[in-house]
């Protein structure tokens, strides 16, 4: 239970990072590499996440040397608990990250609602996980769903050309179409 217990305060915190950090990360590596636009915001959310995860995962195993056992019953249920959390933040997590999906919206398409991932990580990050002297809230606007689906909209603009094909050489044609 004590590991699950650190897995779950590092996989927590990963998410964190991840969400607080992923959209310079996806600007820089879209504007280094453009092949890259359709998914780069996938690539750096999922990039950060590991990395900090890794990074977590290793110095809570470095810090705490020490198993920690407890009584029968409570490694049970406890390990049985821990692990429907652990489950439910990465299940969130995922979520969020499915909106930010490789793919482009046409004109036309309404921004959907917030989800609960969405909102989830709004309460969070200006909570008790926040920046000791600056409050640092996650689209703290509530604007986050719409400047995306516009952002998708004008990839999808810039993308297509008049005759419905991909813009540019055949080669950078193959990079970027999905492969079916």
């Amino acid at each position: 239970m004590w590991g699950n217990c650190l897995s779950l305060g590092a996989v927590l915190f990963s998410i964190l990072v991840a969400v607080g950090c992923w959209e310079e990360l996806a600007e820089l590596l879209a504007r280094q590499a453009p092949i890259t636009l359709f998914c780069a915001d996938c690539i750096a959310l999922w990039a950060i996440f590991l990395l900090t995860l890794l990074f977590l995962d290793f110095a809570t195993r470095s810090m705490s040397t020490i198993k920690v056992k407890y009584a029968e019953m409570v490694e049970n249920i406890g390990n049985g608990i821990l692990l429907f959390l652990l489950f439910l933040a990465l299940y969130g997590f995922f979520l969020f990250a499915e909106d930010l999906g490789p793919v482009g919206e046409h004109s036309g398409t309404a921004a959907p609602g917030d989800s609960v991932a969405i909102q989830m990580f709004r309460i969070f990050s200006a909570g008790n996980l926040s920046a000791f002297t600056v409050v640092n809230q996650f689209d703290d606007k509530g604007n986050f769903r719409k400047l995306h689906l516009q952002r998708r909209q004008a990839i999808m603009y810039n993308a297509w050309g008049e005759d419905g094909s991909i813009q540019g050489t055949e080669e950078l044609v193959n990079k970027i179409k999905r492969r079916e």
